[in-house]
């Protein structure tokens, strides 16, 4: 309160006294009303407007990022700029790219198919036997990260075989002689073993890269020169679709292999092939209800489950479906899921080297446990290698040589400490 001096008091003391001002405050008030009555007044926004507007927003961004990521970024596009592998990925090609190229197609038959495939049993005529041994079979070491699938061209192999990478992670190597794929991949590196299990079938191998290491058991690298390599470099391409990146975008082309080994005079078919026995498809009758089985590749290694695989069977075409890490598996060239006629589940030793790349050691050769999913049943059985070059062979639990069904047979490699096979359903 303000402060006022009293010089009327008879004592001759100053006092302060408290003055009142009521008039001066009301007086305060009614200029503030009458200048805040002068000012603009501002509008109230409707509520209903408000809300609709962010909604509204909000569908339009979320519109934006599922055309983005949901379709630009995974839509599969045919492949437009093609660019052969190389160090440094920066080379250019003509219209002469072996994608462009293609070779000559089996005919319709018009006689009875007699001739058996001595990979994976399918029966041709004997015209068309004469023009598949002009073909040397081609192993293509395939990935299988996450982040490359759908993979191309998987579900024409005759004969797929699957096992552990580093990390946890598992690989494929593709064995094609029945068909020729203008586009497989993504392409990657080998291992050891897989040159070990490729040896059965004498191929063109194709890779990109090796496993390179001091410890002699696994240095892929120095054994690579056992297999006639195809490693010109126009048969490569890294694929810019928008959404794969190196190193998960090599590609290349099984018909362009055999043209390039045409020239090499490499394309006899091999004669050391140890033939499987084979057998027409059980009667519906006679097959399984239905089974669902779960392999599991390392049960240590935290990958989310993004390697398990999982095969259903369906009784009315007598095929395993596959998915992995619970999508189904997709061939992104013909958008099917990949599925087989056989799958084989193999027992392995595996162990870490502990050199500086973690690289693992697999037993090839000798002999062990396996499960062979065909017929809708799963037949307890063993499989054994005699050596590099002989072909495994597999047995049930008497002792007689499996007979598989005709078409695509899966081989998964499964180590003994660190994997696992589930029977989901029988």
């Amino acid at each position: 309160m303000p402060k006022e001096i009293n010089i009327s008091d008879n004592k001759g003391e100053i006092k302060p006294t408290e003055t009142k001002a009521p008039a001066i405050a009301e007086q305060t008030k009614e200029l503030e009303k009458k200048v805040l009555e002068k000012l603009p007044k501002k509008k109230k926004i409707d509520r209903n407007i408000l809300i609709f507007s962010i909604v509204a927003f909000l569908t339009l961004c979320g519109l934006g990022l599922f055309f983005y990521f949901g379709i630009y970024k995974v839509k599969p596009v045919s492949p437009q700029t093609v660019i052969p592998f190389a160090e440094d990925f920066v080379a250019s090609i003509d219209s002469n790219s072996p994608f462009s190229r293609s070779l000559a197609s089996l005919q319709k038959p018009s006689e009875p198919r007699t001739e058996v495939s001595p990979l994976n049993g399918v029966l041709f005529t004997k015209t068309e036997m004469d023009k598949l041994k002009k073909r040397r079979p081609v192993a293509v070491m395939s990935s299988n990260h996450a982040d490359a699938r759908p993979l191309s061209g998987l579900s024409s192999a005759d004969i797929v075989i699957e096992a552990n990478a580093e990390g946890g992670i598992t690989r494929h190597m593709a064995i094609y002689w029945s068909e020729g794929p203008e586009k497989v991949g993504s392409v990657r590196s080998v291992r050891q073993y897989y040159l070990e299990w490729a040896s059965e079938y004498s191929p063109l191998f194709v890779r990109v890269g090796c496993a390179s290491s001091t410890d002699p058991r696994v240095n892929a690298c120095s054994n690579i020169h056992y297999y006639k390599e195809i490693a010109d470099i126009e048969l490569f391409w890294r694929w810019d679709d928008g959404r794969r990146y190196a190193p998960h975008n090599a590609y290349t082309s099984v018909k362009g292999v055999w043209e390039k080994a045409d020239k090499y005079k490499w394309n006899n078919f091999p004669t050391t092939i140890d033939e499987w026995k084979f057998k027409r498809d059980a009667e519906i009758v006679d097959r399984g209800e239905k089974s669902v089985v779960k392999t599991v590749f390392h049960t240590s290694l935290p990958n989310g489950g993004q390697y398990d695989a999982i095969w259903t069977y369906d009784k009315g075409t007598n095929r395993y479906f596959r998915k992995v890490g619970g999508q189904a598996d997709i061939d992104q060239e013909t958008n099917k899921q990949i599925s087989a006629k056989n799958v084989v589940i193999q027992e392995v030793k595996m162990n870490y080297t502990g050199d500086s790349k973690s690289h693992i050691i697999i037993t090839t050769i000798g002999e062990g446990n396996a499960k062979i999913l065909q017929d809708g049943k799963i037949i307890d059985g063993k499989w054994k290698k005699k050596s590099r070059t002989d072909r495994t062979m597999y047995y049930d639990s008497s002792g007689k040589e499996i007979s598989f069904n005709r078409g695509m047979i899966w081989i998964a490699m499964v180590p003994q400490t660190y994997g696992k096979f589930d029977i989901i359903e029988q």
